[in-house]
């Protein structure tokens, strides 16, 4: 098939005769070619394959991050100077971040005292990782109000929460029990004129705890902050938790019996009273006899 156009006077081809000669050419080299298939439904199924995929991709990195989530270190106990086990999750707050160093509070002894500062190297940095662990741990317990938890370089026992130049003293002891024939303590007894109040609960795991609520410093303008103290045993311990008010800003510390309670159920803290019950790192306890 041959198609003629007339020329233009310049020999070439004007605009409108070019068209039915690009028509006639295109259809003669597609002369026999067997017909176009329809692309619409392929597009669709491509469409539908590529959000197939892309949901599948979201799906997989949601479970991702919900297993970093839940996923947590842990820091095996050993024998002697070993730390004590780490149970901590990636997701809690910033208490949680593995290995992550808490600065102590500098508070110097009275004359005559020592402080940590005085413990042979090794027995320092081991009670020192303790520390941290527990000021971790603790913080992530109590109630937000009362962080951030450092600890004290006074003594292992101690800690202190607060901000915004709040002073909450804390201290978490766990004293090796003295010998045969010493008495457990004085009774459980309340003094209301004397702001002493004394309770004992028994835990669904049977421990017996003593709640004992003390005045917090002199009372200022008719008003009197109290601490509370709870203490129990286990193991070949006595453990001791207190949460104490500013004594100077006269506020309670932003805690309630039941949210320490619930600390010292709770299997954290009591993996750190375990360690420090089998590797001691405070005196004994004085035994009184009795008779």
């Amino acid at each position: 098939m041959h198609a003629f156009t007339h020329t233009a006077p310049g020999g070439e081809p004007r605009r409108e005769d070019q068209e039915p000669l690009i028509r006639a050419a295109m259809e003669q080299a597609t002369e026999g070619a067997p017909p176009l298939p329809d692309l619409v439904p392929v597009a669709l199924v491509q469409g539908r394959r590529r959000r197939v995929r892309a949901r599948a991709a979201i799906g997989a990195g949601v479970a991702a991050v919900a297993a970093l989530g839940v996923f947590a270190v842990a820091l095996p106990m050993g024998g002697g100077g070993a730390e004590p086990k780490r149970n901590v999750s990636v997701a809690s707050p910033a208490t949680a971040v593995p290995g992550a160093t808490r600065p102590p509070v500098h508070i110097e002894p009275s004359p005559g005292g020592s402080s940590m500062a005085d413990l042979p190297q090794d027995e320092r940095s081991r009670q020192t990782v303790f520390q941290n662990e527990a000021a971790g741990v603790l913080e992530g317990l109590l109630p937000r109000a009362l962080g951030p938890v450092r600890p004290v370089d006074l003594a292992v026992s101690r800690y202190q929460g607060g901000s915004d130049g709040l002073v909450f003293p804390l201290v978490f002891s766990v004293r090796p029990q003295a010998g045969p024939g010493a008495v457990d303590g004085p009774p459980c007894t309340s003094v209301p004129e004397k702001h002493l109040r004394c309770r004992e609960a028994t835990l669904p795991d049977g421990i017996t705890v003593r709640t004992v609520n003390t005045a917090a410093g002199p009372e200022k303008e008719a008003k009197t902050i109290t601490d509370t103290t709870l203490s129990f045993e286990r193991g070949h311990s006595t453990v001791t938790l207190t949460a104490g008010g500013d004594a100077d800003a006269m506020v309670p510390a932003p805690v309630t019996t039941d949210q320490l309670l619930a600390v010292v159920r709770d299997a954290r803290f009591l993996e750190l009273v375990d360690y420090a019950d089998a590797h001691p790192m405070e005196p004994q306890n004085q035994a009184v006899r009795g008779g």
